[in-house]
């Protein structure tokens, strides 16, 4: 048997010990790996690819058989392995390369008494594979060296070897017509989008799926896809006036994509794995007339169906998804969910100050954030800026949009790209063209790299109770709180989440009464920095507040709460502050002070996952009791959660 022997180090994949490949073998040419620690609970796959065309092998007791298909031919093997635990976390390795000898054909009519046909085919053979192993340790060499001379030079020296740097723009001749306030939808896509599909026809080509409302203009998806790939991205823009200068930004990304992609890592990446569809304005009317809506006067951002009834802006139409903007986009989604859709996103453009660059993901599917995160500390790295609002900042949206309709719908990675045009030296200076195409480029890149198509494992419902009872007489916490809550510290805890999930609390308090007074008990659930359920909102939600008057002695109270919890989530406020766990507090007063005690409490919190964090609603009925009948059903009150939009989300959505 020939054997390749590697070993497996975190994401580093090498090859301790090759072997000569020859063309034609069946089943003889075996792969073994040593994996070390981190890749313990992993079940492991080997993928083996050749001229673009990919084998996967499971990986049986830290070995596989190299597939016969891979090794037909002679040419260089790329060999690579990925991982998945029971929590549903991918680790993936780089790519290693065998070189696969030219070998003897083993079909066909055979001269069995020309033995010297054999031997000289040995003998070529041993020739070729020396000669390729001296190009291939040239190559290595030439390509270390290479690198050794890059890094001395501060200069070139990037961030990250994924990160995308796109040539600069200088074509201020092309971008000057489309600095007119009248210039037309149509004039954006001749801008650079129609060219590279006359220039690349085997790679770009566009396709009309639809008009717009007031049946004047038509709607183009462009798509830009390699013969064969394993995921598809869909981007959309052009929903508002201003929003027609990202398609400058996008359209010269784009050209990097098709003319610069052999020199640059990334954009080969993308370039030959990646399908990327475009739709460049969903909007023409509101381009072609200086408005953010449509004929219909509704702005397109606003009208998908995801949350739709929450959201104030009043341009969202009269119901969701009434706009034949918005149902082309959800037909053309839904059209490429068979076809390895794994992400979506959005892109605006706007004149506020918040930040150079925003990007924003769906609150309740955080899928990316990681990699969002690495990408936008890269991004602000290298600059000095004068501003806070020069920086690119990340953060969550929870409103009815196309991104987090898509997030919710099809359960993949989507976000919601903002580009401040105010910034870099003005909308169209080249500065500005080019630092933008940056800013959509490597964020396309992070959600490629952190995006599948493969379904998520449904997270499971869990139960974790509390219980603490006091250890002496003095171990009591005694209640001195008479006008406010104080929080029992003893009493605080934390629930860790990795899902958006509905909250139930129930237990039991055991309260000592020194004398007669009225006590007040409110179990706290919340998340610190939940524009929904924070600290300061949980400690004035009465829902679940007992005010009982008490005799002296000994009592059992029961408690009960509830909670809609997101296991990611930011308060909306300039320092962003992130929150991913559940917290609990008891909040206690009398009044009557240092004569109330808790001796012990115990309390269950039941975690039941669901997609879109459901809203926990607690409802009352309205009146008095005398004010019903037998059969009288009451109408009731919900009473939590209020469920209104923050402070941050009115200014930056209205």
């Amino acid at each position: 048997m020939n054997y390749i022997r590697m070993t497996v180090e975190g994401n580093r994949l090498k090859i301790n010990e090759d072997c000569i490949t020859t063309g034609g073998s069946v089943n003889y040419d075996r792969c073994e790996f040593t994996f070390d620690d981190e890749w313990d609970g992993f079940e492991k796959t080997a993928v083996f690819s050749l001229d673009n065309i990919y084998y996967k092998v499971v990986i049986e007791n830290d070995a596989c058989i190299i597939p016969s298909p891979c090794i037909e031919k002679a040419g260089i093997l790329q060999i690579g392995v990925y991982g998945i635990n029971d929590e549903d976390v991918i680790i993936t390795t780089n790519s290693v390369a065998h070189h696969v000898n030219e070998g003897i054909e083993t079909m066909g009519e055979w001269i069995e008494e020309d033995s010297s046909l054999v031997l000289n085919a040995v003998k070529e053979l041993k020739i070729a594979s020396e000669k390729c192993l001296r190009e291939l340790s040239n190559s290595v060499s030439a390509e270390i060296e290479r690198l050794s001379l890059a890094g001395e030079k501060e200069s070139e020296l990037r961030l990250a070897p994924d990160w995308f740097y796109p040539s600069k723009f200088t074509d201020t001749e092309s971008v000057k017509p489309l600095s007119k306030a009248n210039a037309k939808y149509e004039q954006y896509l001749d801008f650079r989008l129609n060219e590279l599909i006359k220039a690349f026809p085997l790679y770009a080509s566009r396709e009309k799926i639809g008009m717009d409302a007031g049946e004047e203009n038509s709607i183009y998806a462009y798509t830009f896809a390699p013969q064969k790939y394993n995921k598809t991205i869909l981007l959309v823009g052009g929903f508002h006036a201003l929003d027609k200068t990202a398609i400058i930004y996008l359209s010269h990304f784009l050209d990097c994509l098709c003319r610069d992609y052999k020199n640059d890592r990334a954009l080969e990446a993308l370039r030959n794995n990646v399908k990327i569809v475009v739709i460049p304005a969903i909007n023409p009317y509101g381009i072609n007339n200086m408005c953010a809506n449509n004929v219909n006067g509704v702005d397109i951002t606003y009208n998908f169906p995801y949350r739709w009834e929450q959201s104030k802006s009043y341009k969202k139409g009269s119901s969701a998804a009434d706009q034949p903007e918005t149902q082309l986009v959800m037909e053309f989604l839904e059209g490429l969910k068979s076809d390895k859709l794994c992400a979506v996103a959005e892109l605006h453009a706007n004149n506020f100050a918040y930040s150079g660059c925003t990007i924003y993901y769906p609150r309740n599917h955080d899928g990316c954030v990681s990699n969002f995160a690495d990408f936008v500390n890269n991004f602000n790295h290298s600059e000095a800026y004068d501003d806070y609002t020069d920086e690119a900042i990340l953060a969550a949206t929870d409103n009815s949009l196309l991104s987090c309709y898509a997030a919710e719908t099809y359960n993949i990675n989507a976000c919601q790209l903002v580009m401040t045009t105010n910034v870099y030296g003005g909308t169209y200076s080249n500065t500005c063209v080019t630092k933008y195409a940056e800013f959509i480029g490597n964020a396309i890149i992070a959600l490629a790299q952190s995006s599948r198509i493969l379904p998520r494992r449904k997270p499971q419902p869990f139960i974790r109770c509390f219980s603490w009872h006091k250890n002496s007489d003095t171990d009591s916490f005694v209640v001195n709180a008479v006008d406010t809550l104080e929080k029992m510290p003893i009493s605080a805890c934390k629930l860790s989440l990795d899902f958006p999930a509905g909250i139930h609390l129930t237990g039991y308090v055991e309260l000592e009464l020194s004398e007669s007074c009225t006590v007040k008990l409110n179990p706290v659930l919340y998340q610190e920095n939940s524009p929904d359920r924070d600290h300061v909102a949980g400690v004035g939600e009465t829902a679940f507040l007992h005010e009982l008057v008490l005799t002296a002695g000994t009592h059992l109270i029961p408690i009960e709460a509830a909670l809609r919890a997101f296991y990611t989530s930011y308060n909306y406020s300039e320092d962003n502050a992130y929150c991913g766990e559940v917290k609990l507090a008891l909040m206690l007063a009398a009044s009557s002070k240092a004569k109330v005690k808790v001796n012990s409490f115990v309390f269950t919190l039941h975690a039941m996952p669901s997609d879109s964090a459901s809203v926990i609603e607690i409802s009352s009925p309205i009146g008095l009791s005398a004010d019903y009948s037998t059969d009288d059903i009451p109408t009731q009150e919900i009473k939590y959660p209020k469920d209104e939009f923050s402070s941050y989300e009115l200014k930056y959505y209205l």
